[in-house]
């Protein structure tokens, strides 16, 4: 995992991200990767693994990149 984080309380899933950083370009060379799951995750939570699977990419555009 890159730059993300969950936690499960009940039934509500959050999820954290650090917009500040950066991860390197996408495949297309498009976009910049801020955060990633890099492919399918198992949720888990105290009680051990969840049914629940997410797979999350956060990027944004090259050109915006060097703006921040």
């Amino acid at each position: 995992m890159k730059n993300f984080a969950f936690q499960i309380v009940g039934h509500v899933l959050t999820i954290t991200v650090d917009l500040s950083k950066e991860h390197g370009l996408s495949k297309s060379g498009r976009s910049v990767i801020v955060s990633s799951s890099e492919g399918n995750l198992r949720l888990f939570d105290q009680n051990g693994f969840r049914p629940e699977i997410i797979n999350m990419t956060l990027t944004k555009r090259a050109s915006e990149a060097s703006d921040s």
